[in-house]
């Protein structure tokens, strides 16, 4: 199966990081789609084309923080994001290594009152 970027699944084998970006319905109705481009080119000015595979995934089942992002090897799950967030995911994550904390799932915890 092709990845998102249009090449060779087996061309993945080679790579450090796998990136799938959520194509599920709340995430695309949040502009998930127009941020797979932006990904695709943060990847190829960082030089990082041979490194990180992109992928367009079913859901990731956290529809109410869309868009979403995973970065294997990991999983390292980033939400909310924008095309600013992209760009710093690619900058600092994928050619430094560094995970962008601010960036991270974080699930909102609600408190149960008793009765």
């Amino acid at each position: 199966m092709p990845a998102a970027d249009g090449s060779d699944d087996l061309a993945g084998a080679e790579r450090q990081y796998r990136v799938h970006l959520c194509f599920g319905p709340n995430c695309t109705e949040r502009g998930s789609k127009t941020l797979l481009p932006v990904l695709e080119q943060a990847v190829r000015e960082a030089g990082l084309t041979g490194s990180v595979e992109i992928l367009a995934t079913t859901c990731r089942d956290r529809c109410d923080y869309g868009p979403s992002l995973n970065v294997y090897p990991g999983p390292v799950f980033y939400n909310q994001l924008d095309a600013s967030a992209i760009r710093d995911i690619v900058d600092d994550h994928l050619a430094r290594g560094t995970i962008v904390d601010r960036l991270l799932f974080r699930p909102k915890i609600e408190r149960l009152r008793r009765g």
